[in-house]
């Protein structure tokens, strides 16, 4: 879902640059109009066609990516559908776009963090990964990969037994070794977390987002004063930004006491993770409003932040599995 939504707004943010170098050309001629949303609706459709006709990890990574710009440049329209004068340039659009993709990524996130998790379905997933390194090879992350997805099984209640076949079938896979492209759709398409994140990087990550938290809190409760001051009324997505920044703020701050009480090693960073996410969809929400997509900068140390965090959980229970394995 990271990768989907990456693609998404760099497909946006690339129609945009290009419409506005070529002058808004339109396709169609005199009479028609065929608007780019009807691409991004092709594009979303054959996406889902290629997971029906196909399997394995290569049909995933180009559906994600054909699904990606599809997305983008349907939601690029987003102005077209939205008034009555179908106005491309409405300027609430930007924000438009960018509370779906966030509500995608916490649909995507509540799913893996509250929906029912069974043994079944990492059973599943590692034996679909092993038939398909039968033909390929298995490169030295995947199997890794395939023996966290066991471990998690036996945890789960899955007989040592049933594990065991599977593991023997990964050991008779042939080796083999990915290529500098394939490792880059590894990391950036399919959005494993391959990328190893130490506990100083995250600590770094976790300064920052909270000083820029704390920036952004003083920086509203200013504005609000001026205001205030000034008698002009307080505009509404100074409190959005006040209440984002202060709730940012203090869930970093919760983390930090939570760690420094030794309350578990996850605890911390699913608070740091949270408040990231409340960076992404409550405060920046109100900062697109007021800059459109000069407020991208900021949501980039948003997802900085959520991608390490995200990481650092994983690998954490990665480790926990195999330990417990």
């Amino acid at each position: 879902m990271n990768a989907l939504v990456m693609i998404a707004i760099i497909t946006i943010l690339a129609t945009r640059a290009y419409l506005a170098a070529t002058g808004f050309p339109q396709i169609g001629g005199k009479t028609l109009h065929i608007a780019h949303a009807l691409w991004g609706g092709a594009a979303m459709v054959f996406a889902v066609l290629l997971l029906l006709w196909f399997g394995g990890r290569r049909a995933r990574t180009i559906a994600v990516v054909l699904g990606g710009i599809g997305l983008g440049l349907f939601l690029d329209e987003v102005g077209k559908f939205v008034t009555k004068t179908n106005d491309y340039f409405f300027a609430p659009a930007v924000s438009i776009m960018y509370v779906v993709l966030v509500v995608l990524l916490l649909i995507s996130r509540a799913i893996q963090d509250l929906g029912r998790h069974n043994a079944g379905d990492d059973l599943t997933e590692a034996y679909f990964r092993i038939g398909e390194a039968v033909s390929v090879g298995v490169s030295d992350r995947e199997r890794q990969e395939i023996d966290v997805l066991l471990a998690s099984a036996r945890s789960e209640g899955v007989s040592a037994e049933v594990t065991a076949h599977a593991s023997a079938a990964l050991a008779d896979v042939a080796p083999r070794t990915p290529g500098a492209g394939e490792r880059l759709v590894a990391k950036v398409l399919v959005g494993q977390h391959n990328f190893v994140v130490g506990a100083r990087v995250t600590a770094i990550i976790a300064a920052l987002l909270t000083i820029f938290s704390l920036a952004g809190l003083v920086s509203a409760a200013l504005t609000i004063s001026d205001d205030t001051a000034r008698g002009t009324g307080v505009a509404v997505t100074s409190i959005g930004q006040f209440c984002g920044s202060a709730l940012a703020f203090g869930l970093c701050v919760a983390a930090l006491v939570t760690h420094v009480l030794r309350r578990g090693r996850l605890w911390p960073l699913r608070m740091l993770r949270a408040a990231a996410l409340t960076t992404m969809l409550l405060t920046e929400v109100f900062d697109f409003v007021d800059e459109q997509f000069g407020a991208l900068i900021n949501v980039g140390v948003g997802l900085v932040a959520l991608a390490v965090f995200s990481s650092r959980l994983w690998q954490l229970r990665r480790a926990q599995l195999v330990d417990a394995g």
